[in-house]
């Protein structure tokens, strides 16, 4: 494993790569590989380090080319929206694919709560950026979808200032369009933070333009679970299973078997 990190940005927010070495001269496996760009959440005000690296070592160990974006929070907000910074982190991993031995049409993007957020932003408002910032899939794990009714108020004040403009540009349940990549989502009932009609109103967007996608609502669980494990603080076995669901879905949609 050799490790890379990018400078992105106006903030001069991070992107942290882990990636697998090239051993095809060696023996029979991959060169380039899919890659996740893991977005951690922590409502736009913060960023969650249990959403970081112990997501990231689990992809990784599956085989993925993973990376962390370290986007813009808090005030910094007011001078970079986070959203661009996706965008640059999409188009620079797919223009150092060479290097960096990713396969440029297998990068997935995925996020947590606000960093959920994040990653469905870019998901509907790619071509504001250019077709090479198009992630080929999200993963969104209780995700923040909404600035209306089911908000997260934390991350509506903190990505908006109350600002009616991006109150409706930020509430992507209308943003959705059929040019939206495929979307697996997760999200617990008992969410009492980001309410679990979050990724049902979007589950409901996605189904009438016909984005393919996949939801898995668990019964038990609080927010912000991460990997539901010991070392992220919260364990809920069935909440576990998230990880393997994810990477079949994203090995049937990338027609990989890694």
């Amino acid at each position: 494993m050799k490790t890379v990190e990018y400078t992105i940005g106006d903030n001069a927010s991070t992107l942290i790569g882990y990636i697998h070495e090239d051993l095809s001269e060696y023996c029979e496996t991959y060169r380039r590989r899919p890659a996740v760009v893991v977005c951690p959440g922590g409502g736009y005000e913060f960023l969650s380090p249990r959403e970081e690296d112990p997501v990231a070592f689990q992809f990784f160990a599956a085989g993925y080319q993973v990376f962390i974006l370290r986007y813009s929070v808090g005030a910094a907000i007011r001078k970079v929206q986070p959203e661009s910074e996706a965008a640059a982190a999409i188009k620079l991993i797919r223009s150092d694919a060479g290097k960096l031995n990713v396969e440029p049409g297998m990068i997935a993007i995925m996020g947590f709560s606000a960093g959920g957020h994040l990653a469905l932003s870019l998901a509907c408002h790619w071509k504001r950026y250019g077709s090479d910032t198009r992630p080929d899939a999200a993963v969104l794990a209780y995700p923040v979808v909404t600035m209306g009714e089911y908000a997260h108020g934390g991350s509506r004040k903190a990505l908006t200032g109350g600002d009616s403009e991006l109150v409706s540009y930020y509430s992507l349940e209308t943003q959705v369009s059929e040019d939206t990549p495929p979307c697996f989502i997760w999200h617990t009932a008992e969410d009492a933070s980001v309410p679990v009609m979050n990724s049902i109103l979007l589950s409901s967007a996605l189904s009438a333009v016909s984005v393919p996608f996949e939801m898995h609502i668990f019964q038990k669980g609080s927010h912000g679970l991460s990997i539901a494990r010991k070392e992220t603080g919260r364990v809920e076995r069935n909440v576990q299973s998230w990880i393997p669901l994810s990477l079949s879905w994203l090995s049937s949609l990338f027609g990989v078997d890694l």
